[in-house]
């Protein structure tokens, strides 16, 4: 049985591991081929990238930070408990297409990374082993901590993170409970605390669960699910805990998990497919609404009703695939998506709402990142290559994009 949520509020420091860093495979990553699967800009100019590469037909990770948007890269140490996991699993055999490791970085020196990591099996597992980690560092990744999950109730890992203002913010899931939270701290410790004032509960089944935040301002907006459902949406209040998102919203629509982006702090646009496996209430959802069909909702009182905009596609072949940082907005009228089409995935873009598209990458991406109005940043999926993805970069709203040496 799914519980109620606990509101109770939860502090909790880490403990253990404390690694000193003088791994061998900082010197092996210098002249390796790096495969990018996480990417984190605190600013404009100061970014970082987690990578993949191959150690002797082991896997290993490696850590790149800029501080001049990505002219030039700079080695940061990584926690050796996390190369000494992922060397359990050969390159060959580990699928760097499903990203199961993440960075996020608050400043230049506060910084996480979580996922999941191979495990030894056990009697009581299967192989290969999965489980959750979670590792920060606050001396620019000189030395690194495990934070434990059992005492922060989040042992299902943590699903995303983003920093906004002086706080950073996990979402994160529980095993035990079948409920999922919003934990906080101060960017510059590790004493997360609950924040959670709304019911989030995890779905019984489906696709892997997403979540987005999004911030401008001092508005904040959490949403997440999976192609079944939501299982929580929530909004940052005054006192920075995050209540229920009471609002006549995309989730009336009866549609699966809907990322959002902010034009403005009023103006919202979500991406959203209706569920395969719901009948959506016929008085609420728009024309052409049907199983698999894709739209883009807009709102113009932050978040508080959305109503159609633009349909994107009738059919869930031809759909939108949700991806961390898509759909983005960097000015007003500009929209960039991912699509999935017959022939393959690409990214595509708009310059007038929504009312038509232009390919940009002939190509899928799995993390989208604008620093600035006109800045950003993507990992993409190569098609033939040593590596199975690498660093874009966009100078123009996301018109052209060029590839970016790690």
């Amino acid at each position: 049985m799914i519980q109620k949520p606990r509101l109770r509020r939860l502090s909790v420091g880490i403990v253990l591991v404390v690694s000193l860093n003088l791994s061998p495979t900082l010197a092996e990553a210098t002249s390796h081929q790096l495969d990018p699967i996480s990417l984190s800009f605190p600013s404009s100019h100061l970014g970082y990238v987690l990578s993949f590469y191959d150690c002797a037909a082991r896997t290993c990770a490696a850590l790149r930070s800029t501080n001049d948007a990505a002219s030039t890269w700079n080695v940061v140490p990584t926690p050796i408990q996390l190369n000494k996991d992922l060397k359990l699993i050969s390159w060959n055999n580990y699928n760097t297409s499903y990203v199961t490791l993440n960075v996020h970085f608050a400043d230049a020196t506060d910084g996480w990374i979580y996922g999941t990591v191979p495990a030894p099996a056990t009697s009581n597992t299967s192989n290969p082993n999965w489980v959750n980690r979670l590792w920060s560092t606050h001396n620019r990744g000189e030395t690194w901590r495990q934070v434990r999950l059992g005492p922060l109730r989040v042992t299902g890992g943590v699903l995303q993170m983003a920093t906004h203002e002086a706080w950073t913010y996990l979402f994160g899931a529980s095993f035990e409970s079948g409920k999922a939270q919003i934990l906080a701290t101060r960017s510059n410790l590790d004493q997360w605390t609950s924040k959670s004032n709304a019911q989030m509960e995890m779905p019984a089944g489906g696709t892997q669960v997403q979540a987005d935040f999004n911030f401008v301002g001092t508005n904040g907006w959490l949403l997440a699910g999976n192609d079944r459902s939501f299982i929580a949406s929530a909004r940052l209040s005054n006192d920075g805990s995050w209540n229920a998102w009471n609002s006549s919203s995309i989730q009336d629509f009866g549609e699966s998990f809907c990322p959002i982006t902010t034009v403005t702090d009023k103006v919202l646009l979500a991406e959203c497919q209706s569920a395969e496996i719901v009948i959506p209430p016929t008085s609420s959802v728009p024309p052409n609404w049907n199983n698999g069909a894709s739209w883009l909702f807009i709102s113009y009182d932050a978040g508080t009703t959305f109503k159609p905009f633009r349909e994107l596609s009738s059919s869930y072949h031809r759909g939108i695939a949700a991806v961390p940082g898509l759909p983005a907005t960097p000015v007003p009228g500009t929209i960039l998506l991912q699509q999935a089409t017959n022939s393959g995935v690409q990214v595509i873009r708009s310059t007038d709402w929504g009312r038509s598209w232009r390919v940009v990458l002939q190509r899928s991406v799995s993390q989208v990142v604008f620093t600035s109005r006109s800045n950003g940043f993507a990992i993409v999926r190569q098609q033939s290559s040593q590596t199975a993805s690498s660093l874009y970069a966009t100078y123009d709203t996301g018109g052209q994009w060029s590839h970016v040496s790690v």
